[in-house]
């Protein structure tokens, strides 16, 4: 809840469920043992005290016409912004997704945001070519370019 206002400016809103502890611990608990558990593999980023600091996601885990691939989306809280921790977290995210059988991650960046671009491509992801997708933030539009590397 701390860093939501933060988050909400780069990125579209979660639904309201997400900030009721009751509900949250439904959806968490949906997300881990629920019929589409084994297509995703979150991890949490977390400081040698035990704060959370990020957290980085392999969804949509399904065979694609190059193998085994995901989505990868990441985010690190304002506190831990531009200290290298998105870069060093998706790089052991790459990691995981090797040891878990993955051939290929993509991502969706919004074409603003050059800090994740910058993680992405710091961490070998290329542009893919493909046709942004449009999304929406606060009303306005937001294209998000396509992102990919082979593992």
């Amino acid at each position: 809840m701390a860093n939501r206002d933060w988050f909400e400016r780069e990125v579209p809103p979660r639904p309201a469920a997400y900030f009721d502890a009751d509900a949250l611990r439904e959806i968490l608990r949906e997300m881990l043992e629920g019929p589409e558990a084994e297509r995703a593999r979150f991890f949490l980023v977390r400081a040698m005290d035990g704060t959370i600091m990020g957290r980085v996601n392999l969804t949509g885990i399904t065979d694609g016409p190059r193998g085994r691939e995901a989505e990868v989306g990441y985010r690190v809280g304002p506190a831990h912004a531009r200290q290298g921790l998105a870069r060093a977290a998706l790089g052991v995210a790459i990691h995981m997704a090797r040891e878990i059988g993955l051939d290929r991650l993509k991502a969706k960046v919004p074409e603003h945001h050059v800090a994740s671009i910058r993680v992405l491509e710091t961490n070998g992801f290329m542009p893919t070519g493909e046709a942004p997708v449009m999304a929406e933030l606060h009303g306005a539009p937001l294209s998000l370019s396509h992102y990919a590397r082979d593992l």
